[in-house]
């Protein structure tokens, strides 16, 4: 049984510490979302965290941090000169860092799985307090991807993780539900320019500003890469989806009025239409002839785009986990530049449409 344990709690963090370094699987909340934490230099471990997810063994893990001392002292990676400016900038925080493995200590010290066999780790240093005390607690580098089943949508509270994972886990620290809602910006530093490999909170306007000069940016299309081994997460496979169909819809009240009558007309005249959208629209439908055929929860006011992140993963499971929606009308978001935060919000949306909004 999977015991959920107080993030607030100094004794239920030392029982989570205490776990860890037993070789146990420890999910525990972070800024951005829950993570599934092992030991990155224990292979045991390690394998336990692919197993509960069902993860595919060529999706390399995230290896967290206390701090950027605390990463020093491991000597596990080596950093760039561009790497230094932006864990000074960004650490703690939703950044992670794809550094190149030290050929100056043995690469054995982190566990080869956690790499997927590359010569380069993924870090990060999460600013968030039960992470923090955690990690400080354990005093081990900690392998964490989301605590989620393999494709699903990230969990950003205890309950997600439960839903998924309860019984194939140690335990889960209870946090509350997280600040940022999706996953941390990925930045690999092994390469001249530096790449985005996964756009998060921290956009590209903010590291080129730290470094002084573009980053490049990778396909961010959605569609599923060809890569043999990915250098991070959320570049190979389908992620972040729910069972139910999601169809991304941009604009007001008028264009899902639409796309609901589309969808009743099609095929689902005995089922609810989930709808994620701007606060004004989901009034708007909830007041409509279909009305009675809609399960709405709120994105946010117009045009916040960092609520509407925020509670992305929720609204995607709550619809479809506990409403059972058979089909999820999600609220698309502009990013003119393709640099900002609602470019973040577009990458996950449409890999979770991926299979569905064609």
């Amino acid at each position: 049984m999977t015991v959920v344990l107080r993030g607030g709690s100094e004794t239920d963090v030392a029982l989570a510490a205490s776990a860890l370094r037993r070789g146990e699987v420890v999910a525990f909340p972070t800024e951005t979302v829950y993570g599934l934490g092992a030991d990155a230099t224990n292979n045991d471990a390690v394998a336990m965290v692919y197993k509960a997810k069902g993860r595919p063994a060529d999706n390399p893990l995230i290896v967290h941090m206390a701090s950027r001392d605390a990463l020093d002292e491991a000597g596990f990676a080596a950093m760039s000169a561009p790497a230094l400016l932006l864990a000074e900038k960004f650490w703690p925080g939703p950044l992670t860092l794809v550094l190149a493995l030290s050929t100056e200590h043995p690469t054995s010290k982190i566990s080869s799985l956690v790499t997927s066999g590359l010569n380069t780790v993924a870090v990060r240093v999460p600013k968030h307090p039960v992470a923090s005390a955690l990690l400080a607690a354990t005093g081990l580098p900690i392998a964490a991807p989301s605590a989620n089943s393999s494709g699903k949508p990230s969990p950003t509270q205890a309950s997600h993780v439960i839903t998924d994972l309860g019984g194939k886990i140690h335990s889960v620290l209870d946090g509350g539900e997280v600040i940022f809602g999706i996953e941390s910006t990925v930045l690999d530093t092994t390469t001249n320019p530096p790449t985005i490999l996964r756009p998060g909170s921290v956009t590209q306007h903010e590291i080129e500003a730290c470094i002084g000069y573009g980053v490049l940016v990778a396909n961010s299309s959605g569609k599923t890469d060809d890569l043999a081994v990915p250098k991070a997460p959320g570049m190979k496979y389908r992620h972040y989806a729910p069972a139910s169909p999601v169809k991304i819809v941009y604009g007001g009240h008028l264009a899902f009025l639409k796309e609901v009558s589309t969808a009743l007309v099609n095929g689902v005249s005995q089922a609810v239409v989930g709808i994620f959208a701007w606060s004004d629209t989901c009034a708007r439908l909830e007041s409509s002839e279909y009305g009675p055929r809609v399960t709405t929860t709120s994105a946010g006011e117009y045009g916040q785009v960092d609520v509407l992140a925020q509670r992305l993963y929720g609204a995607l499971r709550w619809l479809d986990e506990v409403k059972k929606v058979s089909l999820i009308l999600a609220q698309g978001v502009a990013d003119e530049d393709g640099a900002g935060l609602g470019f973040a919000v577009m990458n996950r949306l449409r890999k979770a449409a991926l299979d569905h909004d064609r």
